[in-house]
């Protein structure tokens, strides 16, 4: 088990009671495939911000030498980066961790050979760059979202910042709080969705969610 900062696992169960307050506001039950398909999209695109603004702004340095930028034949946008790969699936063991660290630490060792491949799942974001798939879960119908990643997280960002904020989290902290509340809200709802499913909705959404032109999120 990870040791997590309790500030840390506070804001994140903060975010994930949040979340799915305002799906039951919205109408129906929680739907845990949803929830975790935001929560995933939020942390994705939270570990860019938290480089923008925790490592190239204060530090006044050139973003297209952190984050290169890929300009589609469509004109779309999208970010590749080293530091960004490290906060999302590859430090898996030194704090704060990477999403991934987070979200596998959830799963018992006995159902991990039921994980997903990452290696396949940042393949497949890489190779739908600039396609009407990109961000597209691939996921049993059973297990699919209500909404895509990409229009939960134009929906959510502006909010979750906003509470974030409130809680007085600073930018180099959003990532892992969002995966700490994709962590409780897997836990939270084990009795309903496999855990090895849960995993995979949460990174299916986090993964290409890291890399969209933050010009197109409303409120980043």
């Amino acid at each position: 088990m990870l040791s997590i900062d309790s500030e840390r696992e506070a804001a994140g169960r903060t975010i994930a009671t949040m979340l799915a307050a305002k799906e039951i506001r919205q109408g129906g039950p929680v739907h845990l495939e949803t929830i975790l398909t935001g929560i995933g999209a939020l942390a994705g695109f939270a570990a860019q911000m938290s480089v923008r603004r925790a490592i190239i702004e204060p530090r006044k340095l050139d973003p297209n030498e952190i984050m290169p930028e890929v300009v589609t034949t469509n004109g779309e946008k999208y970010y590749f980066s080293d530091t960004l790969n490290w906060i999302v699936f590859e430090n898996l063991t030194q704090p704060p961790y990477s999403i991934w660290a987070y979200v596998l630490d959830a799963v018992p060792q006995a159902s991990r050979a039921l994980l997903p491949d990452m290696e396949d799942i940042i393949s497949y974001a890489a190779r739908m760059i600039g396609t009407p798939r990109f961000g597209v879960p691939r996921l049993p119908s059973a297990h699919m979202p209500r909404i895509t990643p990409r229009a939960a997280l134009a929906q959510l960002w502006t909010e979750v910042l906003g509470e974030l904020r409130a809680l007085a989290r600073a930018p180099s902290d959003w990532p892992y709080d969002l995966a700490c509340a994709a962590r409780w809200q897997m836990l939270n709802g084990s009795d309903r969705l496999a855990l090895p499913v849960a995993a995979t909705i949460v990174m299916e959404a986090a993964i290409p969610m890291s890399k969209v032109d933050p010009a197109t999120v409303p409120g980043a």
